[in-house]
């Protein structure tokens, strides 16, 4: 796997020497038709010249020592060469490379790919005074042209070379440097990964970096404030499961005992009793009476921690019945809070694992309500209603039923610094275990509102599941 690093180097290096090797085939293809014109161009203007000059000969001299004189003085011209013949000789039939090599001349592949042109001679006569002496062969030189675009070809390249290497040595500084947060990022991550709390990255480099390392310190708050609240639920589960089997055990130690030793007694009385001849049958119903009276009391005890442990009559009656029951205890109890149960729908369908949540969540909202709200009233609605659901994935979202349940109350409401206590998180973890969404909030007129939204399950899902 190539690293970012290396991959945005060798992308830009490739880009630049790719644009090099573009910018050189069009020089190459652009040197022919340069040459060609540039040796046309030169040819004219030299025979122009050469015209000129044998115009101005002297009628005293030999013309060709005056021109051999001239063009000697003028030195090794470019792109042409000047040839004096005297009168006979031939004109050379080929132009050859190397009769003109230097250690500047292009490599011979770079001049088969060029294409340089062959060679033109132009002929002059040399005459003065109606008299021949000779010719002036002027050939063109193709040569010097290309190692004039040979040589601009090999700075460009050198250069570019250079320069390429010093973009890529300071963009792989550049994107060291800037890559430097992903390591800090990567070990926040295997710390969160591992479990780790209290993790804060430091927000560092380009803003892109730094808005990951904030969304990774919320996302890192977030998370410890999940494990402290789950902690502290499953500790005050525990407290609440050792309490309730204390209660349990001391009801049964203190009120179950008496009563089962008391029927133990009348028993062993009831047989001495009977083993009397004849049995004193006012003893009898004395034992009887005693033993109906620890019975009752027992299953008194045992209606009492079965009603603590499920609510009474909520499988055989119905949520709606429960609850009723709970209010009717509840106004005995605090009389001084005036409780409203608002059900305009028949909630006898719902399967039992949603009504019993809808009833802890009443029990715990109507619980707060007498404990902190210093409320005059308190509401409590269930209705049926449409939510959207998307934990089955955001293609498969749609409008599903729902049970909608809205406690509310005229008492103090939320305070601003306020915190969810056990008992709330425990409704919440209730209420999103089934796939559902609670809200907590502070009602415009004064006092709290909790919206709970519960999906209503098919009576096959369960099967499904």
């Amino acid at each position: 796997m190539i690293s970012l690093k290396v991959g945005l180097s060798w992308l830009i290096g490739f880009v630049l020497l790719a644009t090099l090797l573009i910018n050189l085939t069009i020089q190459s293809m652009h040197a022919g038709p340069r040459i060609r014109a540039e040796a046309g161009s030169n040819l004219r203007l030299v025979r122009e010249f050469v015209l000129t000059s044998i115009a101005s000969l002297p009628d005293d001299e030999n013309p060709t020592l005056v021109l051999r004189r001239l063009y000697a003085n003028l030195g090794a011209l470019r792109h042409v060469d000047i040839k004096i013949l005297e009168r006979g000789e031939a004109p050379p039939t080929q132009w050859s490379m190397a009769d003109h090599a230097s250690d500047d001349d292009p490599p011979t592949w770079f001049v088969k790919l060029v294409g340089v042109p062959s060679p033109r001679v132009i002929l002059v006569p040399i005459r003065v005074n109606a008299r021949d002496y000779g010719s002036v062969a002027i050939v063109s030189n193709p040569l010097d042209e290309l190692e004039e675009i040979w040589s601009d070809m090999t700075w460009l390249a050198s250069i570019s070379l250079v320069v390429t290497l010093a973009i890529v040595i300071l963009l792989l500084l550049l994107i060291r440097f800037s890559l430097t947060p992903f390591g800090a990022l990567q070990a926040g991550l295997a710390d969160l990964e591992a479990g780790k709390s209290g993790i804060r990255i430091a927000p560092r480099g380009a803003s892109e970096f730094r808005n990951i390392s904030n969304a990774l310190n919320s996302l890192a708050t977030t998370l410890d404030r999940m494990r402290q609240e789950n902690r502290d639920l499953v500790n005050e589960i525990i407290e609440i499961g050792d309490s309730e089997r204390k209660e349990i055990a001391r009801d049964l130690h203190d009120e179950a005992g008496p009563c089962l030793f008391s029927i133990r007694a009348a028993a062993a009385s009831l047989q001495e009793v009977v083993a009397q001849s004849p049995p004193d049958p006012v003893r009898l119903r004395q034992l009887s009476a005693i033993m109906d009276r620890a019975s009752e009391a027992l299953q008194s005890l045992f209606r009492g921690l079965l009603g603590r442990l499920r609510p009474k009559g909520l499988s055989e009656l119905g949520l709606e019945a429960a609850l009723k029951n709970l209010f009717a205890s509840w106004s005995a109890g605090h009389p001084e809070v005036e409780l409203r149960l608002s059900s305009p729908y028949d909630l006898s369908s719902l399967d039992e694992t949603t009504a019993f949540t809808a009833y802890r969540v009443v029990q715990e909202s109507v619980t707060n309500v007498f404990r902190h709200a210093n409320a005059n009233w308190a509401q409590v609605t269930l209705e049926f209603g449409w939510d959207r659901f998307g934990d089955r994935g955001e293609s498969e979202t749609e409008d599903a039923p729902t049970l909608i349940v809205i406690v509310e109350d005229d008492g103090i409401g939320l305070a601003a610094e306020h915190r969810s206590g056990m008992g709330l998180l425990g409704m919440r973890e209730r209420v999103q275990g089934l796939g559902g969404r609670m809200k907590v909030e502070r009602r415009a007129a004064g006092g709290t509102r909790v919206f709970v939204s519960l999906p209503i399950r098919d009576e096959e899902e369960p099967d499904r599941e």
